[in-house]
């Protein structure tokens, strides 16, 4: 008989709720209506669709035409990050799909990076220093990019303080609130923000759709080119099935968040006392502790006798072998087995960023779970260390 398996990278995605397939069922089977059809299937595909609009906005205390689904996060945020071909300001601990379009810009466009501090916080002083010392942002607007949740360390950002400043100086401000959903009021987020982009299968809906909050009166012009869907915001037929999806899961989220947070920072705690007590000095924890980071990740580095991070593609693969899954980071990332830019960036030893892993939980992970990851996670560091547990 085999070892039971943990899942524990939910950050890079989270299995579907059976409430949420249920809802979906019925639009991946009779109701296949196209939602630009003017016949009835296709009007009760575009109610469906509607409908949804409607309460998503509601969940997030914005108005429907504010409301544009998208095939995910990704998307979302290159859709955003290309409305702005002048001024970008940024950081280089946001998620790939950011930076990578932040690269894409016309050799004409400028970018702001602003620094964060050693836990990947991206504070609001940080942002007003770096406006202020560079004369390239006076005079003129511009897009601001950072998220609201790291999704490698967990790091929360203070959105709110670091909007009022953005304000001062005109920018439009863009969060990736993709980690950030079911930890954080996203209803006040969306208060604090022009653009904050959602993905559904972080919330235990399908993949391969999400939502983009677009304030009103924020610049916008459809990123994929073709016919006159989402208000002529984004062509292609929608994904109705998926949006019913996400929908649900968006619902889950929210009305459950304040339990789901609670029970998720007691196996955090449990987690991290856990670990610390079995590897000792050979374990260094990277995500800031308490109200301070999301309680649903946690990065830390494993260290051989020297100090050195071990490598990270064996240790992975050896905690898959025991039936433990967990990631190095970004999913977006997987399978370069690079030492983590975020780690990196925040000055940390590339030999030793080699080492760091990602665990992510959520509201399904259950203390049994817990304790037995702690026992194999520490097994397997014993092996590649060759120090008896």
């Amino acid at each position: 008989m085999g070892i039971e398996p943990i899942y524990l990278d939910h950050a890079a995605t989270s299995p579907i709720w059976p409430d949420v397939l249920e809802a979906m069922m019925p639009y991946l089977t009779s109701e296949y209506g196209n939602p630009s059809s003017v016949y009835g299937p296709g009007r009760r595909a575009k109610h469906t669709l509607e409908k949804c609009r409607g309460r998503v906005a509601e969940l997030l205390g914005v108005g429907p035409a504010e409301i544009v689904f998208t095939s995910g996060g990704s998307e979302s945020n290159n859709a955003v990050c290309r409305q702005y071909t002048d001024l970008v300001i940024t950081s280089p601990v946001e998620h790939e799909s950011v930076k990578e379009s932040v690269k894409r810009l016309p050799s004409s466009g400028m970018v702001i990076m602003v620094s964060p501090d050693a836990t990947g916080r991206i504070s609001p002083e940080s942002v007003e220093t770096a406006l202020y010392s560079d004369n390239r942002s006076s005079g003129g607007t511009g897009l601001a990019s950072f998220m609201a949740v790291n999704n490698e360390l967990g790091t929360i950002n203070p959105i709110e303080e670091i909007g009022h400043v953005l304000a001062r100086f005109g920018f439009r401000f863009h969060t990736d609130a993709v980690q950030a959903a079911g930890i954080m009021d996203l209803s006040h987020l969306a208060t604090c923000v022009d653009y904050m982009t959602l993905s559904g299968h972080k919330l235990g809906g399908p993949k391969g759709v999400g939502a983009l909050f677009v304030k009103a009166g924020a610049p916008w012009r459809s990123f994929i080119a073709g016919g006159s869907q989402e208000q002529e915001r984004r062509a292609g037929t929608e994904n109705v099935a998926g949006i019913v999806g996400f929908t649900r899961a968006l619902e889950r989220s929210v009305e459950n968040r304040i339990a789901s947070v609670k029970k998720m920072r007691e196996l955090r705690d449990q987690l991290v006392g856990g670990l610390s007590s079995a590897l000792s000095h050979q374990i260094r924890f990277n995500s800031p502790p308490g109200d301070l980071s999301s309680p649903h990740i946690i990065n830390f580095v494993c260290l051989d006798d020297e100090g050195q991070g071990l490598d990270g593609e064996m240790l992975i693969l050896g905690l898959d072998m025991a039936g433990v899954y967990v990631s190095a980071g970004s999913a977006c990332s997987s399978g370069t087995m690079k030492a983590s830019a975020v780690l990196t960036s925040l000055g940390m030893n590339e030999q030793v960023a080699r080492g760091a892993i990602r665990i992510s939980i959520n509201p399904r992970t259950t203390k049994s779970e817990i304790s037995e990851a702690i026992e194999r996670i520490n097994q397997t560091v014993s092996r590649m260390t060759g120090v008896s547990s």
